[in-house]
């Protein structure tokens, strides 16, 4: 007897798992998506100089490099050399690495490249904000000295006045006083010299009333100490014949002054041995 085999009930199907994670299309994910995912940094507080590379390669539309490199530093190598020959270092990279290698050797270099131009461009960056931070700096300094500005056009007539006042000054005194060399500044030279001379002539002749002056208050080492330049000037003026019989009195009068303290000093020692 057979058995007739019961149709299979439609709502025990198994449904078919689709593991979690697995794309469901044929497009595979994009690389650059997870790289730039894994190469990103944590969002926090950066430094300035950091921030502004960031907004110069965004303004240039520029990819940060896929080679980190330290400090944003290229380390020195064998190119860097002065005796450097590329054709040399071509031929001997290509027949002592093999395919991976070059290939590594390439993306390096070409990161290396990249890196180095957003290096200079992000110090263009650089020197243009602190020339705009000067011009700012420059702007404010004005506007701050636009309220000194009426103060210093008032002072302006001020020292144009005594700018002209000595400029007249300085032209007169020019024409009241010739020059040295000519004849009437050399005869006013030689007067101003016989005026000089002239009062130290009053002077000299006025000093033997001074040294008796000083004998009379007991002042003998000073009497003989303003004596000595006076009575050399004296004696030099005799030897040249000037002054006549006045400077040999004057000389005479000097003398016996002096010799009157010496005499006073004699007879108060001559006493003190008596007594």
């Amino acid at each position: 007897m057979s058995t007739i085999a019961s149709p299979r009930d439609n709502s025990t199907t198994p449904i078919r798992r689709i593991p979690i994670g697995t794309p469901t299309s044929s497009t595979r994910p994009s690389l650059e998506a997870s790289r730039s995912a894994v190469t990103s940094p944590v969002p926090g507080q950066q430094p300035p100089k950091r921030t502004n590379r960031a907004a110069l390669r965004e303004y240039y539309n520029l990819r940060a490099p896929r080679i980190e490199l330290p400090d944003s530093e290229v380390p020195a190598s064998d190119i860097d050399g002065d005796d450097f020959d590329a054709d040399e270092y071509v031929k001997k990279v290509v027949s002592q690495s093999n395919l991976e290698d070059l290939l590594r050797l390439y993306t390096r270099v070409v990161g290396e490249v990249r890196a180095l131009d957003a290096e200079k461009k992000a110090l263009v960056y650089d020197n243009y904000s602190k020339l705009i931070t000067a011009t700012e700096t420059i702007r404010k300094l004005r506007a701050n000295m636009d309220p000194l500005n009426p103060m210093a056009s008032t002072l302006d007539p001020a020292i144009a006045q005594i700018y002209s006042q000595a400029c007249s000054i300085r032209d007169n005194l020019r024409q009241s006083i010739p020059p040295p060399d000519s004849e009437e500044g050399k005869q006013r030279e030689a007067e101003a010299r016989k005026q000089r001379t002239h009062q130290l002539a009053v002077q000299v002749l006025a000093t033997p009333e001074m040294l008796r002056g000083l004998v009379k208050q007991g002042q003998i080492k000073e009497a003989k100490k303003q004596w000595e330049m006076p009575r050399k000037l004296l004696q030099t003026w005799r030897e040249q014949g000037v002054g006549g019989e006045d400077v040999q009195a004057c000389i005479e009068e000097g003398d016996a002054a002096i010799a009157t303290a010496g005499a006073a000093i004699g007879l108060g020692v001559a006493q003190g041995d008596n007594s």
